[in-house]
């Protein structure tokens, strides 16, 4: 289960000491709860882990689209079995998982019609790789380096668990209105909401991933 942000910074936020951990496991849901809202979100799974997968390539591209991302090195590449060793990583490619192999990464496929139209690559590429980032909570992890998490995902993160929290301290979750004239209060229709607000949404829109054509 992903942590996309730290316990102890929740806590700093809160104003909740360190040493206090009558709040933790509440708090270790609302983290866990709002990082598998913002990978939802997104698209992908953002810790880093080794991965080995068969995928195809069809009509000869020159990127190979791996399926976890970022790419942040590749261990070995065989097709047919047999190792190929000329693709290359690009950072622009790489960010979105794909690999790149200037002679292309044509290979078996099946076809159909007179004309031999190709309607599916045969699987027998498979890619040994790491993808992903480190996360606040693993010794890795160094702020503003380009293989740990970013840093406005992590501060979405605990922004969302703040706000759900100081909301369920105050009795608000759900409250959309409030007049104090006469007391009025107006509430969502589901007032046990935990999505992603449309500010957090705006904030993570440049990580979601749409796929390739």
């Amino acid at each position: 289960m992903s942590m996309l942000c730290k316990l102890s910074d929740v806590k700093t936020m809160l104003n909740i000491s360190l040493d206090d951990t009558t709040k933790d496991e509440k708090l270790n849901l609302l983290i866990k709860q709002y990082s598998s809202l913002i990978e939802g979100f997104i698209g992908y799974k953002l810790a880093r882990a080794d991965y080995t997968e068969e995928v195809h390539s069809e009509n000869n591209r020159q990127l190979l689209q791996l399926n976890h991302f970022p790419l942040q090195s590749v261990s070995s590449v065989t097709v047919g079995g047999e190792d190929l060793t000329d693709w290359k990583l690009f950072p622009e490619y790489m960010r979105w998982g794909r690999l790149y192999r200037g002679l292309g990464w044509g290979n078996k496929a099946y076809t159909r019609g007179f004309t031999h139209d190709i309607v599916g690559g045969v699987w027998d590429v498979k890619v040994s790789y790491t993808a992903g980032y480190y996360l606040p909570n693993d010794n890795a992890y160094v702020e503003g380096a380009e293989d740990s998490l970013p840093y406005d995902i992590s501060t979405c993160c605990l922004n969302l668990v703040v706000e759900k929290y100081n909301l369920d301290a105050m009795g608000a979750t759900g409250l959309k209105a409030h007049s104090e004239g006469h007391i009025s209060e107006t509430y969502s229709d589901n007032a046990n909401n935990v999505g992603l607000s449309e500010s957090a949404k705006l904030l993570l829109k440049k990580y979601v991933y749409y796929g390739v054509a």
